[in-house]
C-alpha cells in the first residue's frame, strides 16, 4: 500500500518518508503499519486547502461537506481512498452541477463509462455523495438508490477445499511462516490487511481475538483461547494448531518478516500464493482461506449471524450466502451424508 502524498528517500538500507505538504516526519515502519498510517492521517488533516471555493447546493460543496462528515472519517482506510479517487473524478466531471439536478439518467451513464467492477465502486460514490446531500437538505429523494448495480462475470477468489487445505499442512511443518501464516488466515478468516497487522494484543482477557477491520471499520471476533461455540466444538485440535505455528514465527506482530518488521498486505498476500503453487495447489489465494473458513462455518451448523461476527460482516445478507449455500448442500447428501 502506497499512501498518497508521501515523500520517499533513500539513506542507504533506510528509506526516510516525510508528509510532502506538510513536511512532516514519518515513522520508520511499513507504510501499512498501524502507526504510520496514524502520523500520515494526521499529517494529512492539519494541511492547507487549496481547492477552490465551491458553490452551495453544488456537488463539489456536497463532496467537501461529506470528507469533512463523521460517516467519512469511519469508513476503513482503503475503501475511504477508494471513494475518494470517484469523488474526485465526480467533482472534476460534474463538480458544477447542482445537487437537485442529478437524476437516475445522469447516474447510469456515468457508470455506463466505466468496466463494471469500477462503475460499482463509482456507484457506491454515488450513494455516499447523494446520502450526504438529502442529509443536509440539498435534496428531498436520493434517486442513486434507484440505480442497480452492473453484473459481473467473475466468481472471485476460489474457496480452499479440506484436500487443499490437507495438502498445503502436508508440505508446510510448523514451524515454518508459510505455515504460520496460512493457519492464522485459515482459522481467523481475516483479510490480509487485517492478519498483517494483527498482534497480541488483539487477544482480550476473554479469550476472543478481535480486531477493527481496515476495509470496513467494522469489527469481527474470532475465539482464540475462550470456550468454542457448540457447533465448532470439533475444532479444538485445529485451534491448538494455529497457536502453536503462531508461537513458533511471532513477535511485533503474529507474522512478522526475518527483519522483525509487519508484513505487508501484498507480501503477505503472494506469500500465502507462492507457498500453495509449492505445494502443488494452483489458482488458490489468501482470500479464498476466508471463503474456506466461513463456508466451514456454515457448513458446521453455525448461523448466519455467527458468520457476521466471525467474518465481521456489515450485513445479515453477506453472511446468508454460506448458509444458503450450506443448506443446499445438506439437501442433496441426505440424512445419511449429514450424520457424517
Amino acid at each position: 500500500m502506497m499512501l498518497p502524498r508521501v515523500q520517499r528517500i533513500r539513506r542507504g538500507d533506510r528509506v526516510l518518508c516525510y508528509h510532502r505538504p506538510t513536511g512532516t516526519r514519518l515513522p520508520e515502519l511499513p507504510e501499512d503499519h498501524p502507526e504510520f498510517i496514524a502520523a500520515w492521517a494526521k499529517a494529512e488533516a492539519t494541511k492547507r486547502d487549496f481547492a477552490p471555493p465551491a458553490a452551495a447546493g453544488t456537488l463539489a460543496a456536497v463532496i467537501r461537506r461529506l470528507r469533512a462528515s463523521k460517516r467519512w472519517s469511519e469508513l476503513g482506510l482503503s475503501y475511504r481512498r477508494a471513494m475518494l479517487r470517484h469523488c474526485d473524478a465526480i467533482t472534476e466531471l460534474y463538480g458544477t452541477a447542482p445537487a437537485r439536478g442529478i437524476r437516475q439518467k445522469h447516474i447510469e451513464a456515468d457508470l455506463a463509462k466505466l468496466d463494471p467492477n469500477p462503475a460499482n465502486q463509482r456507484l457506491k460514490a454515488w450513494r455516499l455523495i447523494l446520502a450526504q446531500a438529502k442529509k443536509d437538505g440539498d435534496i428531498e429523494s436520493d434517486v442513486s438508490i434507484l440505480v442497480s448495480k452492473i453484473p459481473t462475470k467473475t466468481a472471485g477468489h476460489a474457496t480452499w477445499t479440506p484436500d487443499e487445505v490437507a495438502r498445503f499442512r502436508a508440505h508446510w511443518a510448523l514451524g515454518t511462516v508459510q505455515r504460520a501464516a496460512f493457519e492464522l488466515l485459515a482459522w481467523t478468516g481475516a483479510r490480509v490487511s487485517d492478519a498483517a497487522i494483527l498482534t497480541d494484543s488483539n487477544i482480550g482477557r476473554d479469550g476472543v481475538l478481535s480486531f477493527r477491520q481496515v476495509k470496513t471499520g467494522g469489527m469481527a471476533y474470532v475465539p482464540w483461547t475462550c470456550p468454542l461455540p457448540s457447533w465448532a466444538g470439533s475444532w479444538e485440535d485445529e485451534r491448538t494448531t494455529v497457536r502453536t505455528a503462531i508461537e513458533a514465527t511471532a513477535g511485533a506482530t503474529m507474522i512478522q518478516t526475518t527483519y522483525g518488521k509487519a508484513r505487508t498486505v501484498k507480501g503477505l498476500s503472494n506469500l500465502i500464493s507462492d507457498a500453495a503453487r509449492a505445494a502443488g495447489i494452483q489458482g488458490r489465494s489468501a482470500h479464498g482461506l476466508r471463503k474456506y473458513r466461513l463456508t466451514a462455518i456454515a457448513e458446521a451448523g453455525g448461523s448466519a449471524h455467527a458468520i457476521m461476527a466471525w467474518g465481521g460482516h456489515a450485513s445479515l445478507s453477506e453472511a446468508e450466502r454460506y448458509t444458503r449455500a450450506a443448506s443446499r448442500k445438506a439437501l442433496i447428501r441426505g440424512v445419511e451424508g449429514n450424520s457424517r
